[in-house]
């Protein structure tokens, strides 16, 4: 890897540490490349629209996955052997429950669906969007990635909102 990107293995150390500071540099640029700035825009330009925030979280998850998918199954997978990786892997999926905490939690009493609150519905967040369904839709089935945004938006009012 480090000859294919023009550089030394030793530059490579002295940069990133070992194999986890590498993983973790590489994990924060798939969210630099999902452009985050862009998804708190869309939240706070619905900030009275829950169907339009879900669709904004949903569109940064397409795109999360879209360009940095491969990234997230290694470190995933590269975490059944490697604790840091693991930790990695669980901190992102952290970051990404605190943001549907965050906004899930600005949303006025009521607009969940009845008998829903906060954590089962980042729950079923989490289980609706996530790189398994995203890779088994546009690998397995052929979904074009636009196609599972919309859905996933649909999906997610339907289940989340009043």
């Amino acid at each position: 890897m480090a000859r294919e990107a023009g550089v030394s293995v030793p530059t490579v150390y002295a940069t990133y540490g070992n194999k986890t500071g590498l993983t973790r540099a590489v994990a924060d640029s798939a969210d630099l490349s999902a452009d985050a700035p862009q998804m708190l825009a869309e939240l706070e330009a619905a900030a009275s629209n829950p169907r339009a925030q879900l669709a904004a979280m949903a569109a940064y998850d397409r795109r999360l996955f879209e360009r940095a998918g491969d990234i997230i199954m290694v470190i995933r997978e590269a975490g059944r052997s490697e604790p840091e990786l693991a930790t990695a892997y669980r901190d992102g999926r952290e970051r990404g429950d605190a943001t549907r905490v965050q906004v899930f939690s600005s949303w006025p009493a009521g607009t969940l669906r009845h008998g829903l609150d906060q954590q089962s519905a980042v729950d079923i967040y989490a289980a609706i969007c996530n790189i398994d369904v995203y890779t088994t839709l546009t690998t397995e089935r052929g979904w074009p990635p636009g196609r599972i945004e919309e859905w996933w938006g649909q999906t997610l009012a339907r289940e989340l909102l009043r």
